[in-house]
């Protein structure tokens, strides 16, 4: 690649790694679509019961929960803006349930040409899910309306919108994240934005690429307790151990501070041993690769190949790699965990907000 193109895409690069997620109404949210991208689809709602039945919910790919319209005799609509032309073949409306009742009885799928037109007006009496055949069409906004009396009980209720094209759906989560759990019993997602993907690192010139934590609720308070050594870090799920760092050797400061001094004007340089110190990788076998650095010390079990299963005990949280282990301090013990897809750390791209925004999803579904 020429040096000047090379040049323009660093700087694109940073421009995305620090665009802010941004300010919306009430009734407006958004998602990201796309394997590990920044793009928004922004989805807006005529209204909502409360934050816990937001329109995301209807995008979350999960039945079980519902956007919920305030109460009143309608029109009710929600709203998807791609914000570009895009190719789809179907939509598919699944009903929710307010109280356990399923409240939609008919809408109209509305497409945006300067002013919204009716595209199909449908019978969701009873139904669990509708299925609308578009014939092909490209467009970059569409609603479901939900006239006066096209409702029951006053509120209407969507449990998902599935949008296809071919027999390919559109994702907005990957469904493979589902499964994972926090490697830390009781942790919760830190308030910094440091913590989280993106995030500069000058002490080696480069950027963060995974999630710090550093305290979890003890007991049962919502009191913050901080990682120590003694922290077990368990499999974010069931897989095969690719990593697994049993003979690693600290370094001493003098060691430390050189190769900081050195990545810091070098920082795409090649890295047997990285900064993240002792660490452990575990392939999920879907393309979904977990990583858990700066541990202290490993399961006396682990090795590579062996075969773990969510929630297995696998080390303990440390400081290994770092400047505090370097001084033979416990300063900075935490836990880095990573998420891999396909090649590519989850977040690459987006913003602070956006990150916690995936990882909500992934960790705490019910919020």
């Amino acid at each position: 690649m020429p040096p000047l193109i090379t040049k323009i895409f660093q700087a694109l690069c940073l421009l995305i790694f620090t665009a802010d997620a941004g300010t919306f109404a009430a009734n407006e949210d958004y998602i990201i679509t796309g394997q590990n991208t920044a793009r928004k689809v922004i989805i807006r709602t005529s209204s909502q019961l409360s934050t816990s039945y937001r329109a995301v919910k209807a995008f979350d790919a999960d039945n079980a929960t519902c956007w919920i319209s305030a109460a009143g005799p309608g029109p009710h609509w929600i709203s998807v803006d791609f914000g570009a032309k895009r190719l789809m073949t179907a939509i598919v409306v699944r009903p929710g349930k307010k109280d356990g009742y399923r409240t939609l009885k008919s809408f109209t799928l509305q497409f945006m040409d300067g002013d919204w037109f009716d595209f199909a007006s449908i019978d969701a009496s009873r139904k669990e899910s509708v299925s609308i055949e578009l014939g092909g069409v490209d467009a970059s906004m569409f609603r479901i309306f939900m006239p006066a009396g096209g409702t029951e009980h006053d509120h209407a209720a969507i449990a998902e919108i599935e949008i296809y094209l071919g027999s390919s759906r559109v994702q907005f989560f990957d469904e493979r994240l589902r499964g994972l759990c926090l490697p830390v019993r009781n942790a919760f997602l830190p308030a910094e934005d440091y913590c989280y993907p993106n995030a500069p690192r000058t002490y080696r010139g480069g950027r963060h690429a995974g999630i710090d934590l550093y305290h979890y609720y003890g007991g049962n308070s919502y009191t913050p307790v901080p990682l120590t050594r003694d922290t077990p870090i368990y499999a974010a799920d069931s897989g095969i151990v690719i990593r697994a760092d049993r003979e690693y050797r600290a370094p001493t400061i003098e060691e430390w501070n050189h190769r900081s001094a050195y990545f810091r004007s070098h920082p795409t340089t090649f890295m047997k041993r990285s900064f993240g110190g002792r660490e452990v990788w575990i392939d999920h076998r879907n393309g979904i690769v977990t990583a858990y650095n700066h541990l202290s010390r490993l399961d006396r079990s682990l090795r590579v190949g062996s075969r773990v299963s969510k929630g297995d005990r696998i080390g303990w949280a440390g400081n290994s790699g770092l400047a505090g282990e370097a001084q033979g301090r416990d300063y900075g013990i935490h836990l880095h965990f990573e998420i891999w897809i396909d090649g590519c750390y989850l977040g690459f791209g987006m913003s602070p907000a956006e990150v916690r925004k995936y990882l909500n999803w992934i960790f705490f579904p019910g919020q």
